[in-house]
């Protein structure tokens, strides 16, 4: 059975699920000092907690006017959700699941570079198995866009209460990665991003200072000294930051990180070409 040191906060109290969901990674926090946002505002965006969420206030003020926001426990679920993005909960639903792990997500069009080919409890070994002081040796990332016929992670395609049935949702990528792992900078249309395991930084520009970046997100923060001019933000577990279109944005894992991405188009609400 499950340890209980702590239980998933966002269920209903009971203590049957392990905070970190099991995914017990080694932690890059030492190696990342300098890349991470100031303790007294660990996010550039503006910050709210998921009871103050109102959606018309979300539309008029985010949607329209394209502007990130974090929502503290915006991604949290039910216990029984939660559940699936566990380790345990992973390997139970997708252990067979092919799964192409690239360092960066353009890297196989980019340069012809072949991506870790496995199958999903061959991966999580591999995360595993990092040795704690080489971890940027080995940086391939689970980006795992779904199809319409998904079968292994189909819990991941639902969109978050908060939002649910109040925009159109037009597609979901399902994340697992470790330390030092993550997403280049890049930008695409909008985008609900829900942890719901583990701690990352997300680094993040608006339009006018587009950028796409063709190499690991830890190689691009070394090789710039920690993207200077970017905002920063940290995400939590159980934290959903709504990435507005166009905007920059990589993402930087602290420790073992599992959640979904979802992309939503509002018309009434976004000024669409």
């Amino acid at each position: 059975s499950e340890q209980c040191a702590a239980s998933y906060s966002g269920g209903p109290g009971a203590c049957a699920l392990a905070s970190d969901g099991g995914w017990s990674g080694p932690s890059s926090a030492a190696a990342v000092a300098d890349w991470m946002p100031a303790a007294e505002r660990p996010c550039f965006a503006d910050v709210i907690d998921a009871s103050q969420f109102d959606f018309g206030v979300f539309a008029r003020h985010y949607l329209l006017h394209p502007r990130p926001l974090l929502v503290r426990r915006g991604a949290e679920l039910s216990l029984e959700d939660a559940k699936n993005f566990s380790r345990e909960g992973v390997l139970a639903a997708a252990g067979d699941r092919k799964v192409e792990a690239q360092r960066f997500q353009t890297e196989k069009e980019f340069d012809g570079t072949k991506p870790l080919v496995k199958n999903m409890q061959e991966y999580v070994t591999y995360l595993a198995e990092r040795p704690e002081g080489k971890l940027a040796a080995k940086l391939h990332y689970a980006s795992l866009r779904l199809s319409r016929e998904e079968s292994y992670l189909n819990f991941s395609a639902i969109l978050p209460k908060l939002i649910e049935g109040k925009v159109d949702h037009v597609g979901t990528t399902f994340y697992l990665g470790g330390a030092l792992m993550g997403t280049p900078p890049h930008h695409h249309g909008s985008a609900l991003n829900s942890l719901i395991f583990g701690r990352k930084v997300w680094f993040m520009a608006p339009p006018a200072r587009m950028l796409t970046v063709h190499e690991p997100m830890h190689d691009f923060l070394v090789r710039t000294q920690g993207a200077p001019g970017f905002g920063r933000c940290l995400q939590e577990a159980g934290d959903l930051l709504y990435v507005p279109r166009g905007w920059t944005h990589g993402t930087l894992c602290l420790e073992d990180c599992v959640g979904m991405a979802h992309e939503i188009v509002s018309r009434q609400w976004e000024l669409l070409d």
